[in-house]
């Protein structure tokens, strides 16, 4: 009966065609225990029908003038009225850390409780290990402190920041902190007293250990139908807390959901959640669970931003209402400590690049990774893949990735190859590696039952266990099947050799980690049992959504093992977290060919790149089911632009690659995706902005221009990276006009160079007929394109540059160029050119910021053309003299009276060195 039960369960999630995510899967609020119990809490807080019991023991308060560090006790007091009043003693740590951020825990000491020998009895306290930079020293700020005058003396302790930006009061009648940024107030923690941390107790005495504002529903067993085995050997342990954001009325961020990019009011429905799972046909606009965590979340308005990292693992809700005061938000995990960062800054960027020094700047793949990936589920054999490779060249299809799923394995093992149908990877690798392709295939952490993988995984302990200490057998693909378990040495170990000798020898073959939240076809909410038990002793319910990171950075690090200096890994991966930025790419998972599809996947790329995970993107044109034209038109024009730019398509789904597609449709998609490749330098360009501040490469508009109210509420369009191209997809059937908000200012058409003069910010209707997309340079900005066409992003290693250049109406504009070698990870020792250029007073001009140690980067790339937009206004230069070194040149320039644009062809000026060109 069981095994029937499982198998009408996996056709359920994932053999359906056309309906939406059986959602009876998932627990909602009302049927998650410490959900319902921090809910509880917080509406017996806010009644008032009890007092607040949670207050700092003055006494415990220590200054460390040494390390920067505050230290004391929080106490969780109160009487029940039977028997002695409770006392629970909580230390607290609270940091001021360099670049205007704070960070505190409360963790409960629990060496007096006895759980299983097998488990470790603690607070799980590494997440912070696993999402903070290894490569970013953690640095606290000098303080100063002082405490108020009378009569307050005996209420708070006051910390200023000694650059005088950030102070902090903590109060100590009822915990609080107040946050102070440039003197005004942006925070306040437990502003309505909902810190609840439950406390470690015996099951016998669970009553006694109740405040009267708590409820004990679900505290030592699970009611939800598809998880009632689970042991919960500690009991209830949740931590919970509320941030109020004053007077900040738009909050972003805590991906991964299909959602509007401003999160909504969760007053009148269920929380956010944050709990990777496997969704198959997510539903559209709901704070459900997804297969990815960032428990990170960003408020901001017009010279304010502030943020709130949550450094937990375990899942977790987050309710959000808005009130004319601002912002008020509570957050609720499952077990783990309280371990939180704040951020404070005056822009959106402040707090991402705040965000991404803490957790790792995203990190820089290679230049192939940013081209266009072809994958379905599956190519057959390598007669399959070669053909797809031949016909792609043969309608001038440029692409850089073809990919293999599932089936290419034997018989669904990892590690191997189906023999009959790649009898020789080596061979058809490297028939791909002579046009600059890639491969990349599948590699899952759950392995099938009995074969060589696994039994050395088994035998040697490294594999996810049971409450009982044994190895845990689940189900997913190959059907009976275990988990490596990367988050002990021995796992990743293991787990690294089997990486390093499936892509030995190979110079082109990375790898996908899909299914990695876990997924569990048998398991609880399509994942791992919360009791199951890592290394170190701690369940599952404590790091569960580290899980996917710990897989995904195991097999970048095994990878950087074989490759080395002489290549960067690519790895996608399906669950992430914090700091999963920097080693792997991501996707937006199974979605449909679906208009909503296409157009929830905007708000989605845009809230993972503001939470510092930007290599983002959506299988085109929808996994599941079969688009219609105007679908693929409008989902190609859109996914050119994310920065993950990857068509994919379910096993059952007819065939689409671009060259199948009819005449008229392939001539729109083929230009589309020719245009994705002439503007590789400035996507480049984008890419290592990221990588060494943050910056978003699907910009929201709100990050380009805070300044507006109107840009916070939209999610539709965006900016690409610091370009200045604003782009409007199109994401309604039969639309073609479209409203495209701007600021005020000067923008030129992309395609035509034609100038719009915006006197005031708003929205205006512009043409977009199926064969168009809205794109519009903002006028202040220069781009930098590369306009030939070659098979792949490697051969156009040496191709000349164009530069694109849009003045504003004083004639100002600046843009700045990124080259290395596109591969190697030689840029990290300072190999690569970089070059600012600047129009000013008539004279453009380009100077070289950084020089490459290997000469071919300076001198390889000539400029074939520089285009100037001009204005209505703008008078037309008639000489262009143009200096490089000690030669000046002079060129006439003419314009044809219908162009909005003049050309000089030519101009003899190689990128990686200084000129200048004055127009007179």
């Amino acid at each position: 009966m069981r095994i029937l039960k499982l198998l009408a369960l996996i056709f359920l999630v994932y053999l359906r065609p056309t309906a939406a995510f059986t959602d009876y899967l998932i627990k909602k609020c009302s049927q998650s225990g410490f959900c319902v119990r921090n809910r509880h809490y917080a509406n017996e807080i806010g009644l008032g029908t009890t007092a607040p019991v949670y207050s700092v023991d003055r006494s415990s308060v220590k200054i460390s003038t040494e390390n920067h560090t505050i230290t004391a006790i929080v106490e969780k007091r109160f009487s029940t009225g039977e028997g002695p009043e409770t006392l629970v003693t909580l230390p607290l740590t609270l940091d001021i850390m360099n670049g205007s951020s704070i960070r505190f825990t409360i963790d409960e000491n629990r060496d007096h409780i006895e759980g299983p020998l097998r488990l470790n009895s603690r607070r799980y306290n590494e997440t912070a290990a696993w999402a903070f930079s290894p490569d970013t020293p953690y640095s606290l700020a000098e303080f100063k402190t002082s405490r108020s005058v009378w009569p307050f003396s005996r209420s708070y302790l006051q910390l200023n920041s000694v650059s005088g930006l950030v102070s902090i009061r903590l109060h100590y009648a009822s915990f609080k902190l107040e946050i102070f940024y440039k003197k005004e107030l942006v925070f306040t923690v437990n502003d309505r007293s909902l810190l609840n941390i439950e406390h470690a107790r015996q099951k016998e005495l669970n009553q006694r250990n109740k405040s009267p504002a708590e409820t004990t529903f679900s505290d030592f067993s699970d009611s939800f139908r598809y998880s009632k085995d689970d042991t919960l050997p500690f009991g209830p342990e949740s931590v919970a807390m509320d941030f109020t954001f004053h007077n900040i009325e738009n909050v972003y961020g805590i991906p991964e959901h299909a959602d509007s990019l401003r999160l909504k009011e969760t007053v009148a429905s269920d929380p956010y959640r944050l709990f990777n799972v496997d969704v198959f046909e997510y539903d559209l606009y709901s704070g459900m669970p997804m297969y990815g965590s960032i428990p990170f979340m960003l408020g901001s308005r017009p010279g304010l931003s502030a943020g709130v990292f949550w450094v937990n693992a375990a899942d977790t809700w987050i309710d959000v209402s808005y009130e004319s005061q601002g912002a008020k938000t509570h957050w609720m995990s499952e077990a783990g400590i309280l371990d939180v960062v704040l951020f404070l800054g005056d822009q959106p960027s402040d707090i991402t690049s705040a965000y991404t020094l803490l957790t790792g700047r995203p990190n820089l793949p290679s230049l192939s990774s940013i081209g266009y990936h072809q994958c379905r589920w599956n190519y057959n054999d390598e007669k399959d893949v070669l053909t797809v490779d031949s016909q792609m060249d043969k309608a001038e299809i440029p692409y850089d990735f073809i990919w293999l799923d599932l089936e290419y394995t034997d018989n669904k093992k990892f590690f191997t190859w189906r023999p009959d149908a790649f009898p020789n990877p080596l061979k058809m690798l490297k028939k791909l590696h002579r046009m600059g392709r890639n491969l990349v295939a599948l590699i899952d952490p759950h392995l099938k039952v009995g074969y060589e993988v696994s039994d050395a995984v088994e035998q040697s302990r490294a594999a996810v266990l049971t409450s009982q200490n044994d190895t845990y057998h689940g189900h997913c693909w190959p059907g009976e099947s275990l988990w490596i378990d990367t988050f002990g040495e021995c796992g990743i170990t293991i787990w690294s050799s089997f990486i390093q000798r499936f892509v030995d020898k190979t110079k082109n073959l990375f790898i996908w980690n899909d299914m990695n939240e876990p997924s569990i076809f048998s398991g609880p909410e399509t994942t791992a049992p919360k009791d199951l038990i890592h290394a170190g002793g701690f369940e599952e319910r404590s790091l569960h959504n580290l899980y996917g990171l710990s897989v995904h950075e195991a097999t970048y690090n095994a990878m950087t093992q074989v490759y080395g200096d002489s290549s960067r890994p690519f790895i996608l991966t399906r669950a992430f977290f914090a700091g999963s930025q920097r080693t792997a790419a991501t996707w937006t998972g199974d979605n449909m060919a679906d208009w909503g599809y296409l157009r929830i996947s905007i708000p989605m790329c845009l809230t993972n790149n503001l939470a510092g995970f930007p290599f983002i993107g959506a299988d085109i044109a929808g996994f599941s089911g079969d688009p219609s034209n105007e679908l693929i038109v409008r989902w190609y024009q859109a996914g050119m632009w994310y920065p993950f730019f990857r068509a994919h398509a379910h096993i059952d789904a007819l065939r689409r690659e671009p060259y199948l597609f009819e005449d008229k449709i392939q001539e729109t998609v083929r230009k589309v995706i020719r245009l994705r490749y002439s503007l590789l330098p400035t996507f480049y360009t984008a890419f290592h902005d990221a990588s060494v501040n943050g910056t978003p490469i699907m910009k929201p508009l709100f990050y380009a221009h805070p300044e507006l109210d109107e840009t916070y509420k939209i999610d539709d369009q965006f900016y690409l990276g610091n370009s200045g191209l604003l782009v409007k997809p199109v994401t309604t059937e039969g639309e073609t006009d479209t409203q495209v908000f701007f600021a005020a200012g000067l923008f030129y058409d992309y395609f035509t160079l034609e100038s719009l003069e915006i006197h005031r910010p708003g929205h205006y209707l512009v043409n977009a007929p199926l064969t168009e997309l809205p794109v519009y340079l903002e006028g202040g900005n220069i781009i930098f394109r590369k306009d030939r066409y070659r098979r792949s992003a490697k051969l156009m290693a040496r191709d000349p540059v164009t530069l694109v250049v849009a003045p504003t109406a004083e004639g100002v504009a600046l843009g700045s160029l990124y080259l290395d070698d596109g591969e190697t990870l030689l840029y990290q020792g300072g190999d690569f050119l970089k070059v600012e250029v600047t129009l000013k007073q008539n004279e453009l001009i380009s100077q070289v910021v950084n020089s490459p140690d290997t000469e071919s980067l300076s001198s390889s790339n000539h400029i074939e053309r520089i285009i100037v937009a001009l204005s209505r206004q703008a008078s037309l230069p008639s000489v262009a003299k143009i200096t490089q070194g000690n030669t000046t040149s002079q060129r006439e320039i003419t314009l044809d009276p219908t162009s909005h644009f003049f050309v000089i062809q030519n101009p003899g000026l190689v990128v990686g060195q200084a000129w200048s060109v004055v127009f007179e």
